[in-house]
């Protein structure tokens, strides 16, 4: 409570100081909020640890009810719900659904998932120790809004106050059992942060969706997996009693006594066997009948700081372990992570740019776990590969031409362009333009079929064989 009125002290007297402008909406791409602060100091500390307590105020500030543009402070996020509201209405929106759609029918190992790092970690729960370190700045729902559709939740079984000393397993960002648990405090129980997520899986509009969640192992305790699969199997129902979740298979168990995640199982497989959510984490036989084992299906953490645009992509995984495994990168925005690094410079070379997205995105990165997510900061935009800006446009034709900049664009059936062709894995364009109703024979007749990108990475390889002229892609648009 001390706290709480603190924050909203400091509140009242930033807002006072600060500039009227700050409370517009950032633009796509938008600097990061430290900005003044990373100009001039030769370390990262200082600037994430103001950054951390204006985030922290303005949380706090609008947690009393004041309204959300009055609490948008110097060297703090913007957080406002006009912005996620502008963001439902984009183009954005439209487009990363149909991607999501798009990737569907894929293989685990091929389809991409937009993802958050410690998703729960978020300023808009409470402030607590950890919560005051925030990796995020919106509530699991509110990024769930945003077309997020990979979200991770670190478990710990800790004393809890209300419980009289009594263990619980609590969603936290802390060190592990084998210090104590440091740095979780009051974070809430991990059975009531679940439901945030039925009830969004629930609701009549999100129908379709298919969650990944990733439970990051820090109990190491039989008990606490006992709890956490009783939370899981009451929790993640539909209203009619029925299951959410994607149960492994106990004849596909290893020897180490947990079920590999399944790679070439697809989201249209999941959704078809009545379930919505597939539970990943490191093998543990007592949460294995509930939760995948994906330490031997996924790499992660290559180098971002060197990540280079498609084809160069990252030296640190050959062709082959794209090919075959979940790759995930993600970043830590944590003032514990500066201060474990304490010569790094203000601009973290290991951060999830818009320009890395991008390139991981066509080089075929699978999950992103993404810091501090906002509707407008530029990442989500980073991720679509498909459509162009506002495409497709009404009135410019019902087909869709992949244009000389690899993006799509509503195009008049009837023009000729050279077709998207693929044969085992391999792109090609027929030799000759053709109609889009032509394609499917122009294909067919050297060998391959007509055919439309599913991801990042193979609208990327069928632009390097486009090039400039283009091609059709195998997709209507509905009028």
């Amino acid at each position: 409570m001390k706290s709480a009125v603190a924050a909203g002290a400091v509140a009242v007297l930033l807002i006072a100081i600060a500039p009227a402008g700050n409370a517009a909406p950032a633009a796509t791409s938008s600097p990061s909020p430290t900005a003044p602060c990373d100009a001039i100091s030769p370390i990262a500390i200082p600037c994430v640890a103001l950054g951390k307590a204006t985030d922290a105020v303005g949380a706090e500030c609008r947690r009393v009810g004041v309204p959300d543009a009055l609490c948008v402070l110097p060297l703090a996020h913007n957080v406002t719900q006009a912005a996620r509201d502008a963001y439902l209405q984009s183009w954005v929106h439209r487009t990363a659904q149909f991607q999501y759609a798009l990737g569907n029918p894929l293989p685990l190992r091929d389809a991409q998932w937009l993802g958050t790092h410690n998703s729960f970690n978020s300023l808009s729960d409470s402030l607590t120790l950890s919560h005051a370190d925030s990796n995020q700045q919106l509530s699991l729902t509110q990024q769930l809004d945003i077309d997020v559709r990979a979200l991770e939740l670190d478990l710990h079984y800790i004393p809890r106050l209300e419980l009289l000393g009594g263990r619980a397993v609590t969603v936290c960002h802390g060190q592990g059992p084998d210090v104590g648990d440091l740095g979780c405090t009051l974070e809430p129980l991990f059975a009531n942060t679940l439901p945030t997520i039925a009830s969004w899986l629930n609701a009549p509009a999100h129908a379709g969706d298919v969650v990944l969640l990733y439970l990051e192992d820090e109990m190491k305790n039989p008990a606490a997996y006992a709890s956490t699969i009783a939370t899981l199997d009451r929790v993640l129902r539909r209203p009619d009693g029925s299951s959410l979740i994607y149960h492994p298979d106990p004849a596909q168990r290893s020897t180490n006594g947990c079920v590999p995640l399944p790679l070439g199982v697809s989201r249209d497989d999941v959704r078809a066997s009545g379930a919505r959510v597939v539970l990943i984490g490191s093998c543990a036989p007592g949460w294995s009948a509930d939760v995948f084992d994906w330490n031997a299906d996924h790499v992660e953490s290559g180098s971002a700081s060197g990540y280079q645009p498609y084809p160069t992509c990252d030296a640190t995984y050959g062709a082959g372990v794209y090919a075959s495994q979940l790759v995930r990168y993600f970043e830590d925005t944590t003032l514990v992570s500066a201060l474990l690094n304490p010569t790094r410079p203000p601009t973290d070379p290991e951060a999830l740019t818009p320009q890395k997205v991008q390139s991981m995105t066509n080089c075929g990165v699978n999950l992103f776990g993404l810091d501090q997510l906002l509707p407008e900061d530029g990442r989500i935009q980073a991720t679509l590969w498909s459509w162009a800006p506002d495409e497709p446009r009404a009135g410019a034709g019902g087909c869709t031409l992949q244009g000389a900049d690899g993006r799509w664009a509503a195009a008049p059936c009837t023009d000729a362009h050279p077709a998207a062709c693929l044969v085992a894995g391999t792109w090609t364009v027929t030799p000759s333009p053709v109609t889009f109703a032509d394609a499917p024979a122009a294909c067919a007749a050297i060998g391959s079929t007509f055919a439309l990108p599913r991801a990042g990475d193979q609208n990327a390889r069928l632009h390097a064989v486009a090039g400039p002229a283009g091609a059709w892609v195998r997709n209507t648009i509905a009028s």
